[in-house]
This record gives structure tokens, sequence and C-alpha cells, in this order.
């Protein structure tokens, strides 16, 4: 080893007599002698260029300005192409060119417009980086430059997918182009409230607190939603959003329900039913029929679960999730979850059974809010998209699809603390 070294000095050596005296040698510039720093590769991926020129077959250039919309139910404005910018088209119709924000399809009617194969300047990739809300119309410049031209106008108060932060600036993907919002005109999204619910029963029944809210305190929380014009969101609404892939209402929220309890069709449903909300709620299967005979609402012994007829009665409402067949129990020794005996297989074929009676389930109710890598592993295999567990805090893109936070809801939790939380202002430690 030591002549190997001797060697590599003396032709060193020799390299530096042939090069002449105003050569400077560095022995770290030798790869044989540096030690390659840890963050080099992330240095060389960042210092790539984010925007690229790139030639597509078909783009549009409106001659005026026109409304860009997203398909729902109806068609929902979401802001206004300006005049003179093109747009990458990835499809259309007789009525209307097809483009992207995001990853998300919108819609331009058409008009007097040119359409050519043209090269414009698009975002390397259109990964997630979060959202930005919008306290007023926004504009989208073409440049990080405010003299630049404004190649589209966003609607107040909504939340839009951005895919990049740089300086002063967020990127938005527009008809596969880069687009510039100043970051003093929106502000960083910091995700949707997800509220949870399992038992509400009116405060005379109520012999616990447990898990449980009564239906009057209940009921002053879905008017004041109501009379903050709140739009509830489905699962799947839900995973589009954290994809990128939907823009939704600043004032938009998840109302969540877990166990299948009989109490939700009695008390819960008319109530969310006559505001016009939604709920994801996450049913046990193994106890669809369970407790007939007992006490229908009894906090603090058996308690009355839905069954199959009722599941078919309130589809209007509630959208049925899994939460397990057989796996929502303690284990009698360790007193953790049941989850955690079973191999990810094991899941997998509960999982399965689960689904069998919730068919249209994309997402999944930790139960107790426990949850391994192999149940996320389970979770993904059968083909559910969302994981629900009991951390508190906002659903957001920082953190994994199969770990979604909630805010509990019981007797206990203060009116103010709800309403700091679906205001967007609660924070924690």
């Amino acid at each position: 080893m030591k002549k190997i070294y001797s060697c590599v000095l003396l032709l060193a050596s020799l390299l530096l007599f042939i090069m002449g005296d105003g050569a400077k040698w560095n022995l770290n510039e030798v790869p044989l002698f540096h030690e390659q720093p840890a963050t080099a590769f992330a240095e060389t991926i960042q210092s790539k260029p984010f925007i690229t020129e790139r030639e597509f077959e078909q783009v549009v250039t409106l001659t005026q300005n026109q409304p860009m919309y997203m398909k729902q139910e109806n068609l929902v404005r979401i802001g206004e192409l300006q005049a003179n910018q093109a747009v990458a088209i990835i499809g259309e119709d007789e009525e209307y060119y097809e483009i992207r924000v995001g990853k998300m399809p919108a819609f331009i009617r058409k008009g007097q417009a040119k359409v050519e194969k043209n090269v414009i300047k698009a975002p390397l990739h259109a990964e997630r980086l979060g959202a930005v809300k919008t306290a007023e119309e926004t504009p989208v410049y073409s440049e990080a430059n405010r003299e630049s031209g404004i190649l589209m106008q966003l609607r107040e108060g909504y939340r839009y997918p951005v895919v990049q932060e740089e300086n002063d600036w967020y990127i938005i993907k527009v008809g596969e182009r880069a687009g510039y919002i100043h970051k003093s005109s929106a502000e960083m999204d910091e995700g949707l409230p997800v509220l949870l619910y399992h038992q509400v029963l009116p405060r005379k029944l109520m012999e616990t607190e447990m898990s449980t809210i009564s239906l009057e305190k209940f009921e002053e929380q879905m008017a004041y939603l109501a009379n903050e014009q709140f739009t509830t969101l489905t699962s799947q609404e839900l995973y589009d959003y954290l994809e990128g892939r939907l823009v939704i209402p600043e004032k938009a929220l998840i109302i969540t329900f877990d166990d299948g309890l009989l109490s939700s069709k009695k008390y819960a449903y008319p109530v969310l039913k006559q505001y016009g909300f939604t709920s994801p709620h996450h049913i046990i299967s193994s106890r669809l029929d369970r407790g007939k005979g007992a006490p229908a609402f009894d906090g603090g012994g058996l308690l009355k679960y839905l069954d199959a007829e009722d599941l078919k009665e309130m589809t209007d409402v509630f959208q049925f999730e899994a939460h397990t067949c057989a796996l929502h129990e303690l284990g009698i020794e360790s007193g953790a979850g049941l989850v955690f005996e079973h191999s990810e297989e094991e899941i997998i074929e509960d999982l399965k059974l689960n689904l069998h009676h919730v068919p249209s389930a994309i997402s999944i109710a930790y139960p107790y809010g426990q949850y391994n890598d192999e149940f996320i592993a389970a979770a993904k295999e059968v083909g559910l998209l969302i994981g629900y567990t009991t951390v508190e805090g906002y659903a957001n893109m920082d953190r994994s699809n199969y770990e979604v936070n909630r805010f509990g809801m019981t007797e206990k939790r203060s009116f103010k603390d709800f309403a700091t939380y679906v205001d967007g202002d609660m924070r924690w430690p």
C-alpha cells in the first residue's frame, strides 16, 4: 500500500513538473484524495434549471380574456386566462379547450383564438409543493417580474396548487406553462380542516363524554359552518387536493365519522342533510348487525350500530368508507391495537372483507388512530388512497396521504376551539 501511495505522489510530482512553474496543484481536486460531500448530489439537482422551453403541438393564444372553469357537478369559474398568452391544450370538444392547472383539467370556452405548434416555458415537473390561498383576485405573471405580462387572474377565495417556490414567487403550472404568483398577493395554505366525530346524542341521553358530542353542540357547529358558507369535501376530493389535482374553495373542510354508530343516523344525518353537507363515514363491517335488541344509545354499555339497510338509506349524505372488519379491537395483553398482532397479509384479508360491505371506499380510518408500515402497505394493496389518523392538525401536503391529520370533536371541546380550527387559525407547538 505504501508503494502505491509513493507511486501516486511521484506521478503527481512528475505532472507538476511537466505543467510548469505557473501551475497550481491541489490534491483536494484529485478524486483519489477528495471525499465528495454528501450534499453534492442534491446541490447538483437543485442547480439544474426548473423551467425549460418545450414545444407543443397545440398551443392556444386567445384574442380576448376568457373565464377558466373546473368541472364538478356544474362548471365552476376558477379564474380568467388573459389575451395574448400562449398555453398548451390537452384536449377539446365543440365548445371548450381543455388545459391543465397543476394536474387538474380546466376548460376555456372557444372563441377567437389562434391554435398552432409553439414553444412555451414549462416547469420540468408538476410535483406538489403545496397550495396557496387567494384573499382577492390575484394576478399570475408570465415571468418572475411584476412588470411582465399577466398570464391569468386567479379567483378570490380559492386554494390553488403550486409546484415550486422561488425567492418572492410561487410557481403555478397553467396550460403546461410556468406562471408566477407574488408572495405578497397570496399566502401558503396551512391545509384543510378534517373534523372527527363518533357519537352524537341529545345531552339528556349522554352517559359519558368519551368520543361523544351532544346534539345541541353538533347543531351549533353545523350552523356555524353553514352561516360561514363552508363547503364539505369527500375523501376523493381530499385526495385530489393533496395530489394537486383540484382547486378548492378556501372555506372547505371534511367532516368524518368513525365506527358506524346508529346515533349517526338518528341525530347527525338529519342535521347534515339540512345544511347540504356530506361526510365520509368509516364502517366496522363486523359490527353492522351487532347489538340488536340492546338499548339503542347506551353510551356506557353496548353501542348499537348501523346495519346494511341503514347504509343504503343514507348515501345522499354519507360516503361509507373503511374502518377494518374485525381489527377494531385492543390486544388483551398488550393493550395496543389488534392490528399490531397481524401481518400485512392478514390485514389485507381483513380489509378485503371490510370492502365487501363498503365497495366504494377510497379511505381508511385507522382503529384508535394506530397504524404501522404494514397497515399502510395493506391499505395501498387493496386500493385505498387516504389514511386518516387521530393526530391533531390540518390535512396538507407536508405529510403522506396515508397519515392525514384530524381534529376530534367531543363534548369537552369548546366552540372557540372548533371555530379557530375550521377557520384555519389553530396552531400547535
